[in-house]
């Protein structure tokens, strides 16, 4: 019985794991942008390959995706239904929004700010702001015992602080302010930890729009908080001046240098092999230095596309940063993905309708 039972379990997760799979997949074709159905490798309408701005977004681990329908607007795909989830103008700007280890995306719909997080239902905030921070590339220290700020831009040109634990409620204690940097304190044998933020105007912390380093001190003053925005005092913004205020040495963000971009590597060919997993690899060609070609190791290195030449990336989720790969036609810029794991999609298959597959 106990045998019967765990194969019943294990089919049972096998049929949920399939049923939670995304059933459409994006791709390009002569530039213009598709949706293809994975069930039968078709377009999933007969009028998704189409002119237009042909930009997309992935939202989370392929859960929906960000088709941009023209300059001010853009259409939500669910990836598992093929349904619209809503639409409206998608802060470029900001982008993938990382709020603790989900992915969020600001729209403006009908007038008002939006917060995506795809398959929850929207987040409607109570102020229209012009654009959020983005945050996907900074350092993994800028929140402190689980909370959370997003820096929001209002269309006076100055921020809302929104409490992430709040339910993106601004923090209503704060003065007017066009800039801003974070404060963190030096450890020895630690990362650094954020201790307090400093407001100011433009004019003393000289960022533009979504810059968190290579800020310039100044001499102009600016006003210091501690992470739970209790004013501390003024300072002129340098780091030493500062530094006085929390009576400790501290780093300002602004003076720091960026984190290594690891998200999507582009796959470059250096005369070496490139093992995906034990089924798929990447091998280079004696006769082109430039060139990899993706094969199937276990079937005595066959090429899966053929002897074309191609361009591949990993392809990052949130999750995951090599989760699977895109890949480029070098000759037609045809791209499409492929899932060497087969984690999202079918394991090892071209994910492309094969009307477009033009490539020997």
């Amino acid at each position: 019985m106990k045998f019967i039972f765990t194969i019943a379990i294990f089919s049972i997760l096998t049929y949920v794991s399939a049923q939670e799979r995304p059933k459409l997949v994006p791709f390009k074709s002569k530039g213009r942008l598709g949706l293809m159905r994975i069930s039968d490798m078709v377009l999933a309408y007969p009028d998704s390959l189409k002119d237009g701005l042909n930009q997309y977004d992935v939202a989370g681990d392929f859960q929906s995706y960000i088709i941009a329908k023209n300059e001010t607007e853009d259409h939500v795909i669910d990836a598992y239904t093929g349904q619209e989830q809503l639409s409206g103008q998608l802060d470029s700007a900001c982008g993938r929004l990382r709020i603790n280890k989900d992915s969020y995306y600001h729209f403006e719909i009908n007038g008002n700010s939006v917060l995506l997080n795809p398959g929850n239902p929207p987040i409607h905030l109570s102020t229209l702001y012009d654009r959020i921070e983005p945050n996907h590339n900074a350092w993994d220290n800028e929140s402190l015992d689980g909370k959370q700020y997003i820096w929001a831009l209002k269309a006076d040109e100055t921020y809302d602080v929104l409490a992430v634990d709040n339910n993106f409620t601004p923090v209503n204690t704060l003065p007017k302010f066009e800039s801003f940097d974070l404060v963190y304190q030096i450890n020895e044998n630690a990362p650094m930890t954020l201790i307090g933020f400093v407001l100011g105007r433009k004019t003393a912390i000289q960022r533009a729009f979504g810059q968190k380093y290579g800020i310039p001190e100044s001499s102009l003053s600016v006003e210091i908080y501690n992470t739970n925005f209790r004013r501390l005092g003024i300072a002129a913004y340098k780091r030493d001046a500062i530094a006085k205020l929390f009576n400790q040495e501290i780093e300002l963000r602004g003076s720091m240098t960026a984190p290594p971009s690891l998200e999507n590597q582009l796959l470059i060919p250096q005369n070496k092999t490139i093992v995906l997993n034990n089924e798929f690899s990447l091998i280079p060609t004696k006769e082109d230095a430039t060139k990899l070609v993706l094969v199937n190791t276990l079937q005595g290195n066959t090429p899966v596309l053929g002897d074309d030449h191609f361009d591949y990336r990993y392809i990052s989720t949130p999750q995951n940063l090599k989760a699977l790969l895109q890949i480029k036609h070098a000759e037609t810029g045809t791209f499409f993905y492929f899932d060497f794991n087969g984690r999202y999609f079918p394991k090892g298959v071209p994910l492309l309708p094969k009307a477009y597959r033009e490539w020997n």
